[in-house]
This record gives structure tokens, C-alpha cells and sequence, in this order.
């Protein structure tokens, strides 16, 4: 948008594009980052009736940003660590007789001579891998760096210490990391449970098995979710058996069955369900109310798929004549994106200026390469 980012106006902009498109009737998620802005902007929606299925799906917040709110909030408590580790390695980097000088030290300590790239501040899994590729050097950089800054006249104050390679330093930053976690996600956002629940593999069983985990390890109580979840399930799936309930379709090949494996650990834990599985018959039961989710949720548990092959959609096309209702909920919900990052990127005009070999830029030059590019 060439204009300010007001609720008003992100509103009319998005409403425009379904009004030119005739789309405004099935629009059911949109996707937006956690601007203040954005979530505004989704009450205009509501106001107007848009959202569809119960409005439960209609804003999703990006789940890369937030996951970048908690990562940044466990860099700040280390922050000061982690700047004293990349101005030591791009000190030792940045002369060349120096950087001789720290290999023949690496080659004393018995460890191959090599250079380190510091951490860009855009994409903070290059601090991982800045710290990951030091770690084994830690000892050898320590030694090297305060020698040189004492031969130097610095004052101590500049000097690594043993602390910054310690790993009680965490301690702070994964308590920080996990009181920004239950900020956004102590209550599970719907979809998230839907799209476990319509795995087969987990279901509604498997999702209460891994939420209770889950608390188990953050002190979350998610038994009063677990019941609100179950009752909006009901509630979208009623809304889908009216839409689609005299819809049937033809059977297609069954998917051959992968070995179980070692990540689905925890769910292989849990008591599988005694339940024989769902018929095969191409009718649909009409004995009651929601019949064909009791069914799906209600057959025995199946935690015998190879995550790494198995392909979701396919089981739903390929079991789409047992549920012909639920398959149609899985298909809605299973394209929603979780994420920002894919469409952002696609028309952002900063990618490819700041990165591994220029990640020192200025912000004029920055401006400078992205005029150059317009």
C-alpha cells in the first residue's frame, strides 16, 4: 500500500480484491502478522459478517513471527555474550596477518585454522550457527583474543571471559523464551488443533495425549481447551454435514503402510484405542448427529504411517468416499497458511541485499542496492 497501514485501510484494500473477484462470500482464514493494525482490521471483517465456519478459523496470526518474538526474547537476556563473541571473531578476521596469526594458535590447540561469519540481526538462526561453529573453538579464541587485547593496552572490560561460553547463561533465556511462548500460545489456536485432529495418525485422542504432555512440561492446564475444542469441532463439522452431507465419492487404492518412526515416540506411548476400524461401505450413516466425525474419531488410533512419506492430503483423497463431509473440513483447513513468510517474501524487495558476505552494510548503502533494483 502507498498510504498509511490503518486498520481502515489494510480493511478496504483486502476488501477490494474480494469484491473484484467476487470472493467476499468464501473467504474462510487470513493470514496477517501481529500488527496491531492487522488484528484491528479483521474486527472490520467481523462487523460485516465475512468470516465463514463460525468465524473460528478467519485470523490466524503468522506463527513464524511469533516464533521469532520468542527466539529474540531469549537472545536479549544473552545479547551482551553474544556481542562480545562477534566483535572477538571479526576482530581476529578482519586483518589478514591476524587471522595468520589465530591459525597458527588453532594449529598449536591441535584444531584446523578457519574463519568464523558473524550473525546477520534479519535471521537470528545465523547466531546459532555463529555460536555452533565457535563452540569447539572456545578455548582457542578466549586465549587468543584477550592476549592480543592485553599487548594491546584494552581495558579489561573488553576482554571474553569463560561465562560467555557457559551454558547456565541460558538458564535466563529460556525462561524469557517460555513466558513469550505462553503469551501467544498457552491457548491453542483452533486450526492448530484441527489440523492435528484430521491427521489420522493423532485425532482428537492424540491431540489430549500431546496437550497433556505439553502441560505437563510448561504448567499449562489445557483440560478446559480440550473441552472447548471438542465442542467447536462439532460445531464446524455440523455447519460442513449441511453444506456437503449428500455428497459421496468412489473408493481410491488404500496407501501402503511405512514403518513406525522413532519421532512419533510419544504418541506410540500413549494407549492405543480398542475401536475397530471405520467400514469401508461408500453410504453415509445418517443414524445421528455428527455420525461420520464419530466414526473418523472413533476408529483405532494409527501411529503406523512414516512421517517422512506420508502424505496427508492423499489419505484424504484416498478416504475421501468414508468421509465425504470430513474430507471436504480437512481440505479447507489443511491449505491454510500458518505463516507470512512465504508471501512476503515472494514481494519483498530487501532479499538477497543483506546477507552471509554483506551483512555489515550500512543502511544508506542497504537503500543505495535497493534503489539500484527498483
Amino acid at each position: 500500500m502507498d498510504f498509511a497501514h490503518t486498520a481502515d485501510n489494510i480493511f478496504a484494500v483486502i476488501l477490494s480484491v474480494l469484491e473484484t473477484y467476487d470472493i467476499t462470500h468464501r473467504i474462510l482464514s487470513i493470514t496477517l502478522d501481529n500488527a496491531s493494525a492487522n488484528t484491528k482490521s479483521i474486527a472490520l471483517f467481523t462487523e460485516r459478517n465475512i468470516p465463514q465456519a463460525g468465524g473460528y478459523f478467519f485470523h490466524q496470526r503468522c506463527a513464524c513471527h511469533i516464533i521469532n518474538l520468542v527466539v529474540q526474547s531469549g537472545l536479549k537476556k544473552v545479547s551482551n555474550h553474544i556481542e562480545r563473541i562477534k566483535d572477538a571473531i571479526s576482530w581476529i578476521g578482519s586483518s589478514n596477518p591476524r587471522f595468520q596469526e589465530f591459525g597458527r594458535h588453532c594449529t598449536l590447540n591441535g584444531l584446523r585454522p578457519r574463519r568464523f561469519q558473524t550473525d546477520m540481526p534479519v535471521r537470528w538462526n545465523s547466531t546459532y550457527l555463529m555460536l555452533k561453529n565457535c563452540l569447539e573453538y572456545d578455548t582457542t579464541i578466549l586465549g587468543f583474543y584477550n592476549m592480543k587485547l592485553a599487548e594491546s593496552g584494552c581495558p579489561p572490560a573488553q576482554s571474553l571471559t569463560p561465562d560467555d561460553w557457559e551454558d547456565d547463561l541460558l538458564g535466563d533465556a529460556v525462561v524469557a523464551m517460555e513466558t513469550k511462548f505462553k503469551k501467544y500460545w498457552s491457548e491453542m489456536p483452533f486450526l492448530y488443533a484441527l489440523g492435528v485432529i484430521v491427521d489420522p495418525r493423532i485425532k482428537l485422542a492424540g491431540l489430549e495425549y500431546l496437550l497433556e504432555f505439553t502441560g505437563n512440561k510448561l504448567s499449562i492446564d489445557y483440560s478446559e481447551q480440550i473441552t472447548d475444542i471438542r465442542n467447536k469441532l462439532f460445531e464446524v463439522f455440523s455447519i460442513y454435514e449441511r453444506r456437503f452431507g449428500g455428497i459421496h465419492t468412489e473408493p481410491s487404492p488404500e496407501p501402503d503402510r511405512q514403518p513406525l518412526p522413532t519421532s512419533w515416540s510419544i504418541l506410540k506411548r500413549r494407549k492405543k484405542d480398542k475401536s475397530a476400524s471405520s467400514s469401508s461401505s461408500t453410504t453415509r450413516s445418517a443414524a445421528s448427529f455428527g455420525a461420520e466425525l464419530n466414526r473418523f474419531l472413533e476408529a483405532q488410533f494409527d501411529a503406523d504411517e512414516n512421517t517422512e512419506n506420508f502424505d496427508l492430503l492423499l489419505w484424504w483423497k484416498t478416504y475421501s468416499y468414508r468421509y465425504p463431509v470430513l474430507s471436504h473440513l480437512a481440505r479447507d483447513i489443511l491449505v491454510i497458511p500458518v505463516s507470512t513468510v512465504s508471501s512476503e517474501q515472494a514481494f519483498s524487495m530487501s532479499r538477497r541485499i543483506i546477507e552471509q558476505r554483506r551483512n555489515c552494510l550500512t543502511p544508506e548503502m542497504v537503500e543505495v542496492l535497493i534503489c539500484i533494483r527498483d
